[in-house]
This record gives C-alpha cells, sequence and structure tokens, in this order.
C-alpha cells in the first residue's frame, strides 16, 4: 500500500472513530484530547491533517488517539499498529538508547515497502554478523 492510501486508510479509521465515540470531527479537539491522553502537543493544524488522512500520526500520538477514542491502535493504523506497539514494547521493556529510538521512530513513519526493504537489509547484516562471529 502506498503511503497517500496509507494516510487516507488512516484518515477514514479516525473518522469513524470518532464517530463511534459520539466525538465530531473538530481538530481543535482531538488536539486537546491526544495531549490529555499522553501524547505529545500537537497543532489543530497537525490533528486536521490526520482527520483528513494527509499524513500520520507518531506512534506516541497513535496510542494517545486510540485511549482517547476508547479504541485499540491496529483498529486506527492497520497493518502499522503492530510496528509501533513492538516499538513502545521495546522502550517499556529495555534500556533502548536515544539514537536506537530515533531510528525506531523514523522507521514507523516509513512506507510499508521502504520498512519491508529495511527489515530485509537488517536481517542480511545480521545474518553476516552472526556468520563473521562463528555462530
Amino acid at each position: 500500500m502506498s503511503s497517500d492510501s496509507e494516510q487516507a486508510e488512516f484518515g477514514r479509521r479516525l473518522r469513524a472513530a470518532l464517530k463511534a465515540a459520539g466525538l465530531g470531527e473538530s481538530a481543535v479537539r482531538l488536539a486537546d484530547l491526544v495531549s490529555c491522553h499522553g501524547g505529545e502537543a500537537v497543532s489543530p493544524q497537525a490533528a486536521h491533517n490526520w482527520i483528513r488522512g494527509k499524513t500520520l500520526p507518531r506512534p506516541g500520538n497513535l496510542k494517545a488517539l486510540a485511549r482517547a477514542l476508547g479504541t485499540r491502535a491496529d483498529v486506527l493504523y492497520g497493518e502499522w499498529a503492530d510496528s509501533a506497539q513492538q516499538s513502545a514494547e521495546v522502550r517499556c521493556n529495555r534500556s533502548v538508547p536515544d539514537p536506537e529510538q530515533r531510528t525506531f521512530d523514523a522507521f514507523l513513519t516509513l512506507p510499508s515497502k521502504q520498512r519491508e526493504a529495511i527489515r530485509t537489509l537488517i536481517e542480511v547484516l545480521a545474518a553476516a554478523g552472526w556468520r563473521e562471529r562463528g555462530e
């Protein structure tokens, strides 16, 4: 799925979740909800872009959106949710140095085809490293 269609699908799912939660499509209110539920502060314009399917929120803001709307991240984000959840679990369960965490977060913003290419590259490099260590 292309990045544009991922964004459009996210916007569609977000609008449906807003409706199901009995909320309108107010970008100002959505931006406030994200902050109140543990997300990073965002502008109403950023929230508007999510609602319209023009951009995607960061993983932490996705989780805040899900909490605010009483739904799960995977309902909102589709295939991205698994990666976002895995990243959050790494953050909670291990001490990950900041540069690696920034890399994980950046990875999660990539379109699915680019994420797949990066996963393949990491697997190849890891396999090469195992061979070098004699494992």
